[in-house]
């Protein structure tokens, strides 16, 4: 296909009220207006002609506490400003040649904006279509039909099938209000303290550069040139970046979680938040089964404490089994999977899970005298439909046994060699209530 080229900026913050609010508005307005001569403006479901006295009368009306989209643009070029539940989210598209011609003022406008904004982006377009088109008929503008086929999918939130976000590094997802992507060069404010420790953000590897602003702001840049964000070695940074901040893990209960080895996990215990990064012994990011060095940082985002442990060795039980029940000698780890945004059953995501525990190579006794145990918490209508007869044509070369299928809890046992699991079926309205458990994002 023939690429765009185009320069996208993203910008988002919680507004001030009254005059700042509409100053804020106004001034990204007036960036555009300075790269390049709008043609129209667009508010309320009304085109019209562009010009200095009705985006001012436009101003003086907006509804501050109301959802809004304002759009100038001309042919090639646009500036749109959306208000969406009391958070302003600002979009700038700009040509090459724009971009070029205003690099240096487009760096200092952010970083202005971000004494006050929550979180920003620069990036290539075409970059981020391509790692957010989720629609296959929106896909089908950037890549042929057929390279679409093997990429993972699932069901949307009206029973539509599309395209898995979470398999591209560069999907951008929202973590409790907070943006969370990999792409060019990105800014965070220090309000991302709320969901995780900012030295996380500080000490990633493998990027071009990460620097503290003046005003808190911590930016990151992947790499240098963002029209060459698909070189092999650029989409190896962006993954990696995804990577090491553990954005996938963060975005667990948007379905299935994305079915590659983590980087990074997070767990969560009352007020504290526990964060383990996997290294190898040059202290690289790597997956988990392959670290020597662990990463452990306790942070409280109330208080913003934090505590970091860094030690070497070797995985042991406890780092695939969390939760121990020493009273029945047993060892669990737990699993949340929406399998009714799979279109598969969850057929992919089971297999995925049981051969990843299955290959568990651990040598403390503990693994050897507890009983192993992979429970999944389901949506309570899927407990009792659980595709074992499938699931054991796929994975031919693993024993099932004691299977049992009831309503409020299935089991079987899965064997392979000398590794034996308990697997456990579980209704997600035994650990949320009803509202939430049927709940699909």
């Amino acid at each position: 296909m023939q690429w765009t080229e185009k320069i996208y900026c993203y910008i988002q913050t919680v507004p001030q009220k009254g005059k700042r609010y509409q100053d804020w508005i106004r001034d990204g307005l007036s960036l555009g207006r300075i790269v390049f001569d709008p043609l129209y403006m667009e508010f309320d479901q009304q085109i019209l002609p562009f010009s200095v006295a009705i985006q001012e009368k436009i101003l003086e009306t907006l509804p501050i506490t109301e959802n809004f989209m304002l759009r100038m643009h001309d042919q090639w070029s646009e500036t749109v400003i959306q208000c969406h539940n009391g958070i302003l989210f600002e979009r700038h598209y700009f040509t090459k040649e724009q971009f070029e011609q205003n690099r240096a003022l487009l760096f200092d406008y952010i970083t202005i904006r971000m004494e006050q904004a929550t979180f920003a982006y620069i990036r290539s377009y075409d970059e981020f279509l391509y790692h957010n088109l989720e629609q296959p008929n929106y896909r089908k503008m950037i890549e042929p039909e057929e390279e679409m086929i093997d990429y993972p999918k699932k069901r949307n939130s009206q029973g539509e099938v599309i395209i898995d976000g979470n398999y591209f590094a560069g999907f951008d997802i929202f973590h409790a209000g907070f943006c969370l992507t990999s792409c060019w060069r990105m800014y965070f404010s220090s309000a991302y303290r709320a969901i995780l420790p900012l030295n996380l953000i500080k000490e990633v590897q493998q990027v071009e550069r990460v620097v503290e602003l003046e005003n808190g702001t911590i930016f990151v840049e992947l790499y240098p040139d963002p029209y060459r964000w698909n070189s092999p070695a650029n989409l190896h940074f962006q993954r990696m970046f995804r990577n090491q901040l553990g954005i996938d893990q963060l975005s667990w209960l948007t379905g299935v979680g994305v079915l590659r080895e983590p980087y990074v996990e997070y767990r969560t215990s009352f007020n504290t938040l526990q964060i383990i990064q996997y290294q190898n012994d040059y202290l690289q990011p790597v997956p988990k089964s392959q670290a020597t060095h662990f990463v452990t940082r306790m942070y409280n985002p109330v208080t913003e404490e934090e505590q970091v442990e860094r030690i070497k060795g070797t995985l042991n039980t406890q780092a695939y089994f969390p939760l121990i029940n020493e009273r029945q000698r047993k060892m669990k780890t737990v699993i949340t999977l929406f399998v009714d945004q799979t279109i598969d059953e969850g057929l992919d995501a089971y297999e995925f899970y049981l051969r990843q525990y299955l290959a568990i190579d651990v040598q403390d006794k503990k693994y050897q005298q507890y009983t192993p145990v992979v429970t999944f918490f389901l949506p309570d209508e899927y407990v009792i439909r659980i595709p074992l007869v499938k699931l054991k044509e796929r994975m031919s070369d693993v024993l099932f046994s004691k299977e049992k299928v009831g309503r409020k809890k299935s089991v079987c046992s899965v064997k392979k060699g000398e590794v034996q699991l308990q697997v456990e079926f579980l209704p997600l309205s035994s650990i949320y209530p009803i509202e939430k458990a049927s709940h699909s994002s």
